[in-house]
């Protein structure tokens, strides 16, 4: 069962207050009386200091002692060498200022005087006695005293023992009534003081609490200026240096699978293009291979012109494989440094086409342009043109029997964007993003029959992505889109 700091502290302080009640009412029983009784024997001997003040001092020294009597709560009888009584209270009441006989006095006030005095020497003497008439218990002390004239004498100073524990059972009263008031004070205190101690504490774990699930959007308010203020104020650091640790550590995480992510495309990169290299070279070394043989046999002429044309095809091929394969290099390399300029895309779009007017012609292909506004670019011409000329061969393999294609290039606040149609089958979904990619072909054999390679539209990914610049195709109802955007700055 688990049970707060706060229901700890509470029981604890509580404890302890109960603790000290609870031993103060123990030793107040067994150690009050004797040292009230210890207090009062003092009392008793700093009473006889002034009785024997007054008595030397003072002529007049029965109105002095019976003041003394009433301030100090005692009795005092004199006597002098002879046993006769000086001075006592029942006389002094009765204006009786003669001598008393001695033997009247021990009759009427104990035989405890007569004995306790004839004992004295030099030395004081006090004792318990019991009045036999009262049955009321007296502590008493007895000495020598000088009266005047130098005379001798003995004097008596008694005080009630049962006054005395009358006050010892009024201050054990107290002491029990003020225990249990204090016990309600120090337990509503206790209570205040275990809540306001242990809430910062809660607090505490409650925002480990979310640190251990690595939530560090919390924090503990501090409004006090000791140690526990002081820890809540180390574990909001905590919290705000582990955050930003994590967040580091998460984003050096995801760099990191970013770069492993990158390093598996490269090598897959590198194994698909190796193996692309090969297939597309596989072709025209084998044609090669073969017509070279057919020359040595003995062929005549219409052959050997043929034989000669068709190595001289694939030879052409694999030449521009090659050099497609080398720019691709150089512009995803940046070894080839882009020559940019601000040139006008229009003027730009329409020598290109002209470069295409014959092949135009030739396969009765309709091609419309369409202008919307200056079109002025920042760009290096030479790669644009050939970015343009990828996307019109790509349009024109691509052409269905409706032969039309169709260019747009329009202004935007801070772009161009250039687009090619051509009236076609639209391209597959799930292959609309793959035709990017290296060696990438659709349609292989149609590709093969034209001469492709499959490196166009990737040459073109990489010149546009140098030139900051955006890309892609989409499939409209009876149309196929290529298209990018070109700084205007």
């Amino acid at each position: 069962m688990r049970i707060s700091i706060r229901v700890k502290l509470f029981f604890i302080l509580t404890s302890i207050i109960l603790l000290f009640v609870i031993l103060t009412q123990f030793f107040g029983i067994l150690f009050l009386e004797d040292f009230y009784i210890s207090s009062k024997k003092k009392s008793l001997k700093e009473s006889l200091g002034q009785v024997q003040q007054i008595v030397s001092t003072d002529n007049a020294y029965e109105e002095s002692l019976a003041a003394l009597q009433d301030n100090n709560n005692i009795n005092i009888l004199i006597t002098d060498i002879e046993h006769n009584v000086i001075f006592m209270t029942a006389l002094l009441k009765r204006k009786d200022k003669y001598p008393v006989d001695v033997g009247k006095l021990l009759e009427k006030y104990e035989e405890h005087l007569n004995q306790n005095i004839v004992s004295l020497t030099k030395e004081q003497k006090i004792v318990t006695r019991t009045d036999p008439r009262t049955g009321t218990e007296f502590l008493s002390l007895y000495s020598i005293i000088k009266l005047p004239d130098d005379v001798v004498g003995y004097v008596e100073i008694s005080s009630s023992i049962d006054a005395m524990k009358d006050s010892i059972n009024a201050a054990s009263n107290f002491i029990l009534c003020l225990s249990l008031v204090v016990t309600i004070i120090g337990t509503i205190t206790i209570f205040y003081v275990s809540r306001k101690i242990s809430k910062p504490i809660e607090k505490i774990g409650k925002l480990t609490a979310d640190m251990a699930k690595l939530d560090f959007s919390q924090r503990i308010e501090v409004n006090s200026n000791d140690e526990i203020s002081e820890l809540c104020k180390n574990i909001n650091l905590l919290s705000v240096k582990l955050d930003k640790t994590l967040n580091e550590l998460a984003n050096a995480n995801r760099q990191l699978k970013k770069d492993i992510e990158m390093k598996e495309r490269i090598d897959q990169s590198r194994k698909e293009l190796i193996a692309n290299v090969s297939h597309e070279l596989k072709t025209p070394i084998s044609l090669i291979a073969g017509y070279s043989e057919g020359l040595k046999v003995n062929v005549n002429k219409e052959d050997k012109d043929f034989y000669c044309d068709v190595i001289i095809d694939e030879a052409e091929k694999m030449n521009r494989l090659v050099l497609s394969l080398l720019d691709l290099s150089q512009v995803e390399g940046g070894y080839k440094q882009m020559k940019k300029e601000i040139i006008a895309a229009n003027e730009l779009i329409e020598i290109t086409l002209e470069k295409f007017r014959l092949i135009f012609k030739e396969k009765g292909i309709d091609v419309e342009i369409s202008y919307e506004g200056n079109c002025w670019v920042y760009a290096d011409p030479d790669r644009i043109e050939q970015v343009l000329t990828n996307y019109l061969t790509n349009a024109i393999n691509h052409v269905d029997n409706r032969k039309r294609i169709f260019l747009r290039v329009k202004e935007q606040k801070e772009k161009v964007v250039v687009s090619v149609f051509n009236s076609g089958r639209p391209i597959p979904p799930d292959e609309i993003d793959k035709i990017w990619d290296s060696f990438y072909k659709i349609d292989k054999a149609r590709t093969r029959a034209y001469g492709g390679s499959g490196l166009g539209l990737t040459i073109v990914k990489a010149i546009i992505e140098v030139h900051g610049g955006l890309y892609g195709s989409i499939n409209h109802e009876d149309t196929v889109e290529f298209w990018f955007t070109l700084n205007k700055e």
